[in-house]
């Protein structure tokens, strides 16, 4: 039984990334975040412009003296309108999505959640820099809790 409610929230939380909206530079992306907790991870992106669907991979301190690696997805479906200043100099997209983590140390631990997020793109350079948030559950071994991560980075689009 919670194999397949498992199932069901992660084919959910995933599927808000296929409907249509907002518009960002379209194609393949890489880059590079840190976060909190202590977390560093090198990102590979595919943006769809209504959606985007991410790969990281990277470590993560989570607790003092013992640290994972962390192998993440993620799918995101961009807003259908943007944050911006009166003269349009500075827009931000919003996004929501989901994220599952996979993180293998001392035992393996499975997170899944919501994620939001906000992108910022660069006119003059194929790069959009983000931040995101993420509420989560974390199941493992004797482990079942409700966890908060946040990260910042940038990608590089070609």
């Amino acid at each position: 039984m919670r194999k397949k409610v498992f199932v069901v929230v992660l084919i959910l939380a995933l599927a808000v990334s296929a409907v249509t909206a907002g518009q960002m530079r379209e194609g393949i992306a890489v880059g590079a975040s840190v976060g909190a907790p202590f977390s560093f991870t090198v990102v590979g992106d595919y943006n769809f412009g209504a959606a985007s669907a991410a790969v990281s991979l990277g470590f993560k301190n989570l607790f003092p003296g013992s640290g994972y690696f962390d192998l993440a997805l993620e799918g995101m479906y961009h807003l259908p309108f943007t944050l911006s200043a009166s003269d349009d100099l500075f827009m931000l997209y919003p996004s929501v999505g989901g994220r599952l983590d996979l993180q293998f140390g001392t035992t393996t631990i499975i997170s899944l959640g919501p994620q939001l997020a906000l992108y910022y793109q660069m006119e003059d350079l194929p790069v959009r820099i983000f931040a995101k948030a993420n509420p989560h559950f974390s199941i493992a071994t004797g482990l079942f809790r409700l966890s908060m991560a946040g990260e910042a980075g940038a990608l590089w689009q070609f």
